[in-house]
């Protein structure tokens, strides 16, 4: 299994990485210095390292150079993440590749597939229908579910938010009717959409009992389907 290293600074930039890599088969470790990185690149010796170059103690490109310069990690692949123009001092540093932030999952993954093989699972979808609210610091949406996933879903609202925030999200699950909703904390991963506007999301913190209430719908489903194909 290949081993991806993560090091940023900031707690929720390292969670929508995390996030964005949820259903790839890779094993993952997180840094949030680049001292902490650089011990971590030569215990783990992961197959690719993701690095921001704006951190306290030691920045990213000097954990770069260091990590170039030591024979034991200088043949991993590195991608710099910055939200600054520092493209040509981070290849001057050694990194094979630069992402400018901010990023969504599409594109993340795109650039972290160039450099590794990695597999996403694939997780059965429903095509659905139902009302959902969503807040956002407090602040209450609303929209209608549309697809449904056991990672996540996509919202179809006017009220669209960035890559990266963080809702919480209350629905009912069609022809269900114990009165159950299903609440979770979610991810933005993409957003943007036009046709239909909105926004896709992945599950973030989501008990197991909601989880495995989503996987019983999507397990009913997809029988229902299997048995009216073969009709």
């Amino acid at each position: 299994m290949h081993k991806i290293l993560l090091v940023d600074d900031t707690r929720s930039f390292l969670d929508l990485e995390t996030t964005f890599l949820q259903r790839a088969e890779c094993k993952l470790f997180t840094a949030a210095t680049g001292l902490e990185a650089v011990r971590l690149a030569r215990a783990e010796r992961p197959d690719l390292i993701v690095l921001d170059l704006e951190m306290p103690e030691m920045n990213g490109i000097q954990a770069c150079r260091i990590l170039k310069a030591d024979p034991a990690t200088q043949k991993t692949p590195i991608i710099v993440l910055t939200s600054m123009q520092m493209e040509d001092e981070a290849r001057r540093a050694g990194a094979e590749h630069y992402l400018r932030k901010p990023i969504d999952e599409a594109r993340f993954l795109a650039e972290v597939k160039k450099f590794l093989p990695i597999h996403e699972r694939s997780d059965p979808r429903a095509t659905i229908d139902v009302p959902i609210s969503f807040w956002r610091d407090g602040e209450p949406s609303a929209g209608r579910l549309l697809n449904l996933s056991r990672s996540g879903l996509f919202i179809a609202t006017d009220q669209l938010q960035p890559v990266g925030a963080r809702i919480e999200i209350s629905f009912a699950l069609p022809h269900d009717f114990s009165g159950k909703r299903i609440t979770a904390e979610a991810m933005v991963v993409r957003a943007g959409f036009t046709d239909p506007k909105g926004f896709g999301a992945r599950f973030f913190q989501i008990s197991s009992g909601a989880r495995l209430f989503i996987e019983e719908f999507l397990d009913r489903l997809t029988q229902r389907q299997g048995m009216g194909a073969g009709e």
